[in-house]
């Protein structure tokens, strides 16, 4: 996967060049956020291949193990959108 922002902030220098990265893992900090470009080029487990305009999510399922003592539930649910195509000038997602 590709990092192009963190905390939603776009990773450029003062002069705008890119610091995009990428990296295999990521690791947050409570009130962090990454904005990432994943390849979906492969196919599903089911042999069948990403379709554009797809949104899956990714979250725990533990968020009573996630809560800050006697509050109430917290935790993290992250969505994925399946794009056409990436614009690789500003990153916009076409779909």
């Amino acid at each position: 996967m590709q990092v192009i922002a963190i905390n939603a902030k776009l990773l450029r220098d003062q002069s705008g060049n890119n610091l995009y990265y990428n990296t295999n893992s990521i690791t947050l900090a409570g009130g962090e956020s990454l904005d990432v470009i994943l390849d979906a080029g492969g196919t599903k487990s089911d042999g069948r291949s990403y379709t554009s305009g797809e949104v899956y999510y990714l979250y725990t399922p533990n968020l009573d193990h996630l809560s800050n003592d006697a509050e109430n539930f917290g935790g993290l649910m992250t969505e994925v959108h399946i794009c056409r195509a990436v614009d690789p000038t500003t990153k916009a997602c076409s779909i």
